[in-house]
């Protein structure tokens, strides 16, 4: 029997079906009659398959698009639905699988990518860190007390992406770690799947300052209004928002949503009573060191020159030393004689997301320097805590 991989894109139906079956097994809940749907709404194209004597052994799936770092949105690959068959577990494929995958987003100059993991010890291999937080958080409505109808709201029949792209494009640059979301994102924000979408402006029509998505599902006997995503612009979009929330009370138990450990909404809240139900941690990886530092914002005040030794075992390219010059907000990367930073590909990631600070890193063994660039380091990629509402 052939015991090397190939790694392809999928080529018909058949092979299509096979990677359906494969991730109906991986995934529970993900039956066969929903791959015809994710397959559609991803689409063909952006599927990538491991092969062995010609049969499908496993595949993923992939969103290019971008993420916000510092308010610039960043070329970025989001990974999902890696899945390797069972038989062929514990064999090298799904680090081949991801080996290669990251070979050809550095040939298609994507700078990103960012998964989240269903084991660190795979992604950890290929170069990917610990880079943000998802959480799932809810609110009781019978003590949600805000009363504030300001702003007039406006419902949305037939709620459709571009209903929604602009202002949603404004409050994704607020927040670091944000998809600038691709096609399939949206689509799935407006999956009627698991019931009807309700859909609301905040502000008038030539003024409108946000808007609520949402479903009502029935959860272990209780109602829930489940934010599907919503955009406040302002602190009275926020308390028109709240109180458009609150006015489900008699009805609805309690409202769901996605966002980080602390979402500032809540700042406006007469009393915090907010619960993080669940969290994860997502994982980054840096394609191309170069492009991905000179994409990324910094301290305006800030002028500086640093030199790093990057090492990464995949990317030949990003194993060498560069020196990164910051000026006027902005990077500029060279190749450099010499470092006095040495981090991995790895610790890079958790350091250019905002996720951890350089003197974390350098307490942990994972980033080696002298204490004046430590200095630096912490000021030139302070960002606040990098979060997701959405998961893929």
């Amino acid at each position: 029997m052939n015991t090397e991989f190939t790694y392809k894109s999928l080529e018909d139906a058949q092979e299509a079906k096979e990677l359906g079956t494969i991730l109906g097994q991986c995934f529970p809940g993900f039956q066969e009659n929903k791959w015809e749907k994710y397959h559609e709404n991803i689409g063909v194209n952006n599927f990538r398959i491991i092969c062995q004597d010609n049969k499908v052994v496993g595949g993923l799936a992939m969103y290019i698009m971008g993420q916000y770092f510092g308010g610039q949105s960043i070329p970025m690959a989001g990974i999902a639905a890696v899945g390797i068959a069972p038989e062929y577990r514990g064999k090298k494929a799904a680090t081949t699988l991801m080996s290669e995958l990251i070979k050809e987003l550095y040939e298609k100059n994507i700078s990103l990518s960012t998964l989240y993991p269903a084991t660190q010890t795979l992604y950890h291999q290929v170069g990917y860190e610990q880079a943000g937080v998802y959480c799932k958080c809810e609110i009781p409505l019978k003590n949600l007390s805000v009363n504030n109808r300001d702003l007039a709201i406006e419902k949305i029949d037939n709620p459709q992406i571009e209903h929604f792209q602009e202002l949603y494009q404004q409050q994704a640059k607020r927040n670091n770690g944000h998809l600038d979301r691709s096609l399939s994102i949206w689509q799935n924000i407006l999956n009627t799947d698991e019931g009807k979408i309700y859909a609301y402006y905040i502000g008038e029509k030539d003024n409108q300052q946000g808007y609520l998505i949402y479903q009502q599902v029935t959860i272990n006997g209780e109602v829930y209004l489940k934010v599907k995503d919503w955009v406040a612009l302002n602190s009275s979009a926020m308390q028109r928002l709240w109180t458009l929330i609150a006015d489900h009370r008699s009805q609805v138990n309690k409202c769901q949503w996605q966002g980080s450990f602390y979402d500032y909404k809540m700042l406006l809240l007469p009393e915090q009573i907010g619960n993080i139900l669940d969290h994860d941690i997502w994982f980054t990886r840096i394609i191309d060191v170069v492009k991905a530092l000179e994409m990324r914002p910094y301290p305006t005040q800030i002028e500086t020159e640093l030199n790093f030794a990057i090492d990464d075992p995949l990317i030949p390219q990003n194993s060498s030393n560069f020196q990164l010059k910051i000026l006027g907000g902005k990077g500029k990367v060279t190749k450099a004689e010499k470092a006095d930073i040495q981090l991995t590909i790895q610790s890079l990631a958790s350091l250019y997301t905002g996720f951890l600070t350089a003197k974390q890193l350098f307490y942990c063994g994972k980033l080696e320097t002298n204490d004046i660039n430590l200095d630096i380091l912490e000021q030139v990629f302070m960002l606040p805590t990098p979060s997701l509402p959405d998961f893929f």
